[in-house]
C-alpha cells in the first residue's frame, strides 16, 4: 500500500528523527531460537507438559513427552523466560540473547508453600487482578494508545470492597516510567489513553497496569503488554499477520453486509451463535485497517483473565497495603518550627464544595483516601488545635507516593520489519478535547472607597483592610471577594484572573495583574496563585492601589495588591512559607475517540481519510429496548480488509473473544 508523500513540516520532521534513530539504534527485530530440557531437580525425571514462555510477549512452547522444547522468534537483547509446571515452583532466567541457544537444561523443585494463617486466607479471598486490552498491537510516534481495563476478582462478591484506582504504566526500554495514568475505576471497567508525541523516540515499551492492593501479592501478578513504537517509515511484513475469524462460544461478531465501499457506513452487531440473547457484559470493539496494521500475535483478554490454580494457597508477600477508594493523599502538619503538631484541620477544595474535617496524630501525621476528582485540584486548610480550639498556624506536608521501583526486562521485538522510504501512517485529525466547563466571570463594583486606616503604602492607598473585616475561607484570594470595588476574580480559567476594571477609554489601555507586595517586598508570578498562597490567619491588613504608582515603576502601572503579615510573621517573605494551599493530582481525564460521519453533509469532509484505527469504543451500550449490542462506524479513503475485534467479560465473569473481517472496495 502506498500513501501520499506529505510536504508538511510535521511529516519531515518525522522522517528526519526517523532516519536519526536508524543511525543511533541497535538492531531491532532480529529473532533466534531457544532449545533445552527441563528436569525435575531431585529425581531429574524429564517433565513433559512444562510450559516456557517469553515474558510480557506471546512467545511461547511447551515441553514434549522427552522433557524437550523449542522456542522461536525470541527476540534478541534482554529478555526473561517464565519455565513453570502445576506442582512445581516457577522458574525465571534472565538472558542477554544475542544469538540462539542451545542445550539449556532448567531443573524444576518441588513446590513447598508455608501455611497460611487465618488472616492470611482471609485476605486471599480478597485478590484482584487488572488485564488491559488496546486498540492495536503496535504504534507510531505521533499516534494514540486507546487501551481499556477490566478487573478480575479471586471472590465476585467482594467487588464491591475493594479498589477504585487504576494506576497504567508506560515503561521504555531501561523500566523507567515515561508515563502515568491514575484512573478511577467504575463499577470494574475504565478506559484511557496515552498520547504519542510526534518526536518519540521509536524503540520496545510496555504497559503495566495495577492497583496499590494489588503490591500485597507480589508485583509478579502484575498486568504487563509490550507496546512496540515503530519508527516512521518502519513497515511490518504481512506475512507476520496471524488473524483469522475467532469467537468464543457465546460471541459472535456480525455486519450487516461483508463487502463495503470507500466512507460507507458499517454496522456491527454481538450474537449468540448458539442462539437466544446474548449474555450480557462489558465490550469493547477496535476496528483496524489490515493494510497499515498487520495483526501480529499479541495476548487477548482470555489469556490474561484468569487466576491461576492454586493462587489462594500462596501466602500474600505483606499486608500493609489499603484499599485505595480514590485519590489519596498522606501529609503532616508542622509548625512554624517544622515539629509535627496534633490538630483538626479543615481541609476544602476550591469553590468551597467540599469540605474535610479531621484530626491529625500526635505527630501531625493524617491520610485522605476516596476523594475523587480530574486533573489536579488545589486544596486549602486551617488549623486548629487545643481544647478551645483556636487557629493555629502551621503548614501541611505532602509525603510523595511510594514509586514501584520493580525492574521490567522489556523484550524487543517479536516480529520482523523493513524499511521503507515513505512514511507508513498520516496521522488523523478525528481527536476532541475533553470537555471543559467554564465559569462566568464575576465583578465587584461599588460607588466610592472607603478607607479603614491610614496607609503605609508608598503613594497611598485607596483602601487599607482589617483582616478582621474579611470572612475566614483560609486563603487570601478567597477573602478579598466582593471587598474591593472594581476588582475581578475570574477562576474560570487556571490559573484564577485577578485584574483591576478601568473605564473604557483609559489611558492605562488594557488590564493585567496588579502587583502584589507582602511586607512591601514585590513577589512574582501570577497574583491570583500568590494572593491564594497566603493564609488569612496571619495577615494584619490588606492596602489597594488601584492607580498607576510611579513608586514601584512599571510593576505598578496596573495597581497594587499590599499584604502585611502580624506581628511575628514578618520574617516571612517567600510565598511557600505562608501558604495555606496544596496541590493534588487527580484521575486522569480520559479522551474521546473521535471518527467522521460521512452521513452528516454539514460537516467539513475535505480532507483525505487514512485511518490506521478507523474505530474504538471501550464500552458498547446495550439497546434498552432489544438489548442488543451494536455500534456503527465508517470506511476510509483505503480499500483493503478491516479488521474487527470485540473482546469483554460477561456478567458472570468470563471473558470472550470475536473477530470479523470485511472487504472494503475502492470501486
Amino acid at each position: 500500500m502506498f500513501f501520499r508523500q506529505l510536504y508538511s513540516s510535521a511529516v519531515f520532521k518525522l522522517l528526519l528523527f526517523a532516519f536519526f534513530w536508524l543511525l543511533v539504534s541497535p538492531a531491532f527485530g532480529q529473532l533466534s531460537t531457544i532449545r533445552g530440557t527441563v528436569r525435575d531437580a531431585e529425581s531429574a525425571e524429564l517433565l513433559a507438559e512444562a510450559r516456557i514462555r517469553v515474558m510480557h510477549i506471546p512467545v511461547e512452547t511447551t515441553t514434549d513427552s522427552g522433557g524437550q522444547f523449542e522456542l522461536r522468534r525470541v527476540p534478541q537483547g534482554e529478555v526473561e523466560l517464565l519455565i513453570e509446571k502445576p506442582g512445581y515452583a516457577f522458574v525465571t532466567l534472565k538472558f542477554n540473547l544475542k544469538a540462539g541457544l542451545a542445550n539449556l537444561e532448567v531443573k524444576l523443585s518441588k513446590q513447598i508453600l508455608p501455611p497460611l494463617t487465618p488472616l492470611m486466607r482471609e485476605l486471599n479471598q480478597y485478590r484482584e487482578k487488572v488485564a488491559l486490552v488496546t486498540d492495536k498491537p503496535y504504534y507510531y510516534p505521533g499516534e494514540i494508545i486507546w487501551f481499556k481495563a477490566f478487573i478480575n476478582y479471586f471472590d465476585i462478591s467482594r467487588r464491591d470492597s475493594l479498589s477504585r484506582v487504576v494506576y497504567v504504566d508506560l515503561l521504555n526500554a531501561s523500566s523507567e516510567v515515561v508515563k502515568r495514568q491514575i484512573l478511577s475505576l467504575d463499577s470494574g471497567q475504565l478506559a484511557g489513553s496515552l498520547l504519542l508525541p510526534d518526536d518519540w523516540a521509536p524503540g520496545s515499551y510496555a504497559l503495566r497496569a495495577y492497583t496499590r492492593f494489588m503490591l500485597n501479592f507480589g508485583t509478579q501478578h502484575f498486568f504487563s503488554k509490550m507496546i512496540p513504537v515503530l519508527a516512521v517509515n518502519a513497515s511490518v511484513d504481512p506475512s507476520e499477520g496471524q488473524s483469522s475469524e475467532r469467537n468464543t462460544d457465546n460471541i459472535f461478531v456480525e455486519t450487516d453486509r461483508n463487502e463495503y465501499g470507500l466512507r460507507q457506513k458499517v454496522s456491527i452487531e454481538l450474537t449468540n451463535p448458539e442462539g437466544g440473547d446474548l449474555p450480557e457484559g462489558d465490550y469493547s470493539v477496535s476496528v483496524t485497517d489490515m493494510s497499515q496494521v498487520v495483526p501480529v500475535p499479541e495476548f487477548t483478554l482470555i489469556d490474561s483473565w484468569g487466576f491461576y490454580p492454586g493462587i489462594e494457597l500462596e501466602p500474600p508477600v505483606s499486608m500493609d497495603q489499603i484499599v485505595e477508594k480514590g485519590v489519596r493523599f498522606t501529609g503532616r502538619f508542622v509548625s512554624e518550627f517544622y515539629t509535627g503538631k496534633q490538630v483538626v484541620l479543615s481541609v476544602f477544595r476550591e469553590g468551597m464544595n467540599e469540605v474535610l474535617e479531621f484530626k491529625t496524630d500526635e505527630k501531625g501525621w493524617f491520610q485522605v483516601n476516596g476523594v475523587k476528582f480530574y486533573d489536579s485540584m488545589t486544596y486549602f486548610y486551617k488549623a486548629k488545635a487545643g481544647k478551645k480550639g483556636r487557629d493555629f498556624y502551621g503548614r501541611v506536608q505532602l509525603t510523595p507516593e511510594e514509586n514501584i521501583n520493580v525492574r521490567m526486562i522489556v523484550p524487543g521485538l517479536w516480529f520482523q520489519t523493513k524499511q521503507m522510504t515513505n512514511p507508513q501512517r498520516e496521522l488523523a485529525d478525528y481527536l476532541a478535547p475533553p470537555d471543559v466547563k467554564m465559569l462566568e466571570e464575576v465583578t465587584i463594583r461599588t460607588k466610592r472607597f472607603e478607607s479603614t486606616q491610614a496607609s503605609t503604602l508608598r503613594g497611598g492607598a485607596d483602601k487599607v483592610l482589617r483582616a478582621e473585616t474579611l470572612m475566614n475561607f483560609g486563603n487570601l484570594l478567597l477573602s478579598l471577594q466582593g471587598k474591593i470595588p472594581g476588582l475581578i476574580i475570574n477562576c474560570g480559567v487556571n490559573p484564577c484572573e485577578v485584574r483591576f476594571s478601568r473605564s473604557i477609554g483609559s489611558s492605562l489601555g488594557g488590564n493585567t495583574d496588579p502587583l502584589v507586595l507582602v511586607n512591601d517586598i514585590p513577589v512574582g508570578g501570577s497574583a491570583a496563585i500568590t494572593l491564594q498562597n497566603i493564609d488569612i490567619n496571619i495577615v494584619d491588613r490588606v492596602e489597594v492601589s488601584r492607580r498607576l504608582n510611579v513608586q514601584y515603576g512599571d510593576q505598578g502601572r496596573y495597581g497594587i495588591i499590599a499584604v502585611y503579615l502580624k506581628e511575628g510573621f514578618s520574617r516571612f517573605t517567600d510565598p511557600m512559607d505562608i501558604t495555606p494551599s496544596f496541590e493534588i493530582r487527580g484521575f486522569n481525564r480520559p479522551m474521546t475517540f473521535v471518527s467522521p460521519d460521512y452521513s452528516r453533509p454539514e460537516q467539513d469532509h475535505t480532507s483525505s481519510d487514512f485511518r490506521s484505527t478507523l474505530y474504538w469504543n471501550p464500552r458498547m451500550q446495550p439497546d434498552r429496548t432489544t438489548g442488543r449490542y451494536s455500534c456503527s462506524f465508517f470506511t476510509s479513503d483505503l480499500s483493503g480488509q478491516y479488521r474487527i475485534v470485540v473482546q469483554g467479560v460477561t456478567k458472570e465473569g468470563k471473558a470472550v473473544y470475536g473477530e470479523h473481517i470485511i472487504e472494503v472496495d475502492n470501486n
